[in-house]
């Protein structure tokens, strides 16, 4: 593609909304691979191969491929995210050897409290957990931990 291809492509996917201008707020941004990758807990080919089977969608600019919240969203099982909590379900996800590691338990007694109802956010059949929904139901057991306890 020309330069000039490639500006008017650019131009017109602001336009239509598919690349954020910085007044767009976060859930319209548009993700990386690499991105959407580190939010799943998953490698970038693993990303590229679930958009190339059409099992997300995504946008292609150029040799690039995007990705909206919503779309990312879409591939977890779980509820959409309502508005107002769009910023907290954009944190990364974590795995349930993160959790086991953060709160010094074992990966087992963190199956057990997903098996007692723990939230799970699964991606293409692997197991996910938000870390903010983790802290609620943690939270109502009984288990204070202090903010961001995952970072």
């Amino acid at each position: 593609m020309t330069p000039l291809v490639t500006a008017l492509a650019i131009s017109a996917a602001r336009t239509r909304g598919l690349i954020p201008c910085q007044d767009q707020p976060d859930e319209e941004k548009m993700l990386s691979i690499e991105e959407v990758a580190r939010h799943f807990r998953l490698r970038p080919d693993t990303v590229r191969r679930k958009i190339r089977a059409r099992e997300i969608d995504a946008v292609r600019i150029g040799r690039v491929y995007r990705l909206a919240w919503p779309d990312v969203w879409a591939c977890e099982d779980g509820p959409m995210p309502k508005r107002a909590l769009t910023a907290r379900y954009q944190d990364d996800l974590l795995t349930k050897k993160d959790i086991a590691a953060a709160l010094s338990v074992s990966v087992r007694t963190v199956e057990r409290w997903i098996e007692d109802g723990m939230p799970t956010r699964n991606v293409f059949r692997v197991v996910r957990c938000n870390p903010h929904d983790v802290s609620d139901w943690l939270k109502r057991r009984g288990i204070d931990l202090p903010a961001e306890w995952w970072r």
